[in-house]
């Protein structure tokens, strides 16, 4: 029991560090914070992962809007790709055990995968920024 309890406490302050470096949201932050279990955390990544896919979502559209017919095209093809490498590999990550830690690694996967994405688009659609 204890060494479960470390190991989940040390796993919540890297989560935490990790979360804290990253453009991700302060209601995020403030959420991680105050997590006290697995799904309390859980809880925490789905939201902000919801925030990151809109912000995602926004870029991606204002910059198809920004590019010729063959550009968008290309980046069509480009994110299409990126979805399902994003989404197999977090998913694989997620699986590696029937642990809830690698649950939480995946989901944590697919958040920074996708706040990673959103501002790799961002630096295209406004780069020097």
């Amino acid at each position: 029991m204890l060494k479960r309890y470390l190991l989940l406490t040390v796993t919540m302050a890297c989560i935490t560090s990790f979360a804290q470096a990253e453009d991700y949201s302060t209601t995020y932050t403030q959420c991680m914070d105050k997590a006290s279990s697995t799904l309390a955390m859980s809880s925490c990544i789905t939201a902000e992962t919801q925030l990151q896919d809109n912000r995602l979502n926004r870029v991606y559209k204002q910059l198809m809007t920004r590019l010729d017919s063959d550009r968008q095209k290309r980046l069509r093809e480009v994110q299409r790709n990126w979805i399902k490498y994003r989404d197999g590999n977090c998913a694989f990550m997620g699986r590696l055990s029937d642990g809830t830690l690698h649950r939480i690694d995946g989901a944590m996967c697919l958040l920074g995968a996708t706040g990673d994405r959103a501002a790799e688009l961002e630096r295209v659609l406004s780069p020097g920024q």
